[in-house]
């Protein structure tokens, strides 16, 4: 045995330095970050509603959307009887809200009275639209697929309605906060879209490997003097903190203060530790 560990060592190349490996039930979380889906469901005189991060695109021609739900959940059943579900993309408000729905059992509660979510009609299926969400998209299932221990529901879309200011072609980062779409990241962390990175392809008459270099440059260049930057603010912020100035922290590049806030007001004090 330590021989063939020998070889095997050998012939499988490491990783690079810093890499580290974790166990394959960590994929899931890694193939997280998208936006999270309230799924709601309309069967035998009751509607139920369900926070799902796992779901994805299947086709576009016909259009086809797929949602993983645990064999045992309530939903699961509710979707299985009625064969029609509607993804809600709750926007930034709805934070709290979306992980309460995912802390009990609609088997138990009447989550809607629960939580006091206003709704309106689909336009197609029965299940209902929670209001305050950013894109809502209605589906009738087309096939079920009993994968380990989730159930796979492909539903083809048979209506989508977005809020403007939230979604064009695209989701819009340069959104207000509060219309910007909940995504996932795992246990009760979420985040938000910040921004948008524009990707640029080298010309026919280019070689690829040298202009994609000159591309990475460029990008190692603009996050070097982006933190020079950040670092000249943070010094004028801890003047202006040591005399007692009202300080505005949406300045800094660690990110924006909410819409409308007003400038934080620190008092004289020790050099936080983090800003």
């Amino acid at each position: 045995m330590p021989e063939a560990r020998r070889i095997l060592d050998a012939v499988i190349p490491e990783p690079p330095e810093g890499i580290e490996r974790r166990p394959v039930t960590v994929a899931a979380r890694v193939l997280q970050g998208g936006p999270v889906a309230l799924v709601t469901t309309a069967d035998r005189g009751r509607a139920n509603v369900l926070p799902v991060a796992w779901h994805s695109p299947l086709s576009a021609r016909p259009p086809l959307v797929g949602i993983a739900l645990e064999q045992s959940r309530y939903t699961t059943e509710m979707v299985s009887h009625s064969e029609q579900f509607a993804l809600n993309f709750p926007a930034r408000p709805l934070l709290h809200h979306v992980q309460y729905l995912g802390s009990m059992s609609g088997e138990d509660i009447d989550k809607f009275e629960a939580t006091q979510l206003e709704t309106f009609p689909a336009a197609h299926v029965d299940a209902p639209l929670i209001q305050g969400c950013a894109a809502w998209v209605e589906c009738e299932v087309q096939q079920v697929l009993p994968l380990g221990d989730h159930v796979l529901f492909v539903g083809l879309v048979v209506a989508v309605h977005v809020d403007p200011q939230a979604f064009d072609e695209r989701w819009i980062p340069e959104a207000s906060a509060e219309a910007r779409p909940l995504h996932f990241l795992g246990a009760n962390d979420y985040s938000t879209l910040e921004g948008v990175l524009e990707a640029r392809l080298p010309g026919r008459s280019e070689a690829p490997e040298r202009v994609l270099a000159e591309r990475v440059a460029e990008e190692l260049e603009q996050t070097r003097e982006a933190r020079e930057r950040r670092e000249e603010l943070l010094e004028e912020v801890y003047r202006d903190i040591e005399e007692g100035k009202v300080v505005d922290l949406s300045q800094l590049a660690l990110g924006r203060a909410p819409d409308g806030a007003p400038p934080l007001i620190l008092p004289p004090t020790e050099r936080p530790r983090d800003v």
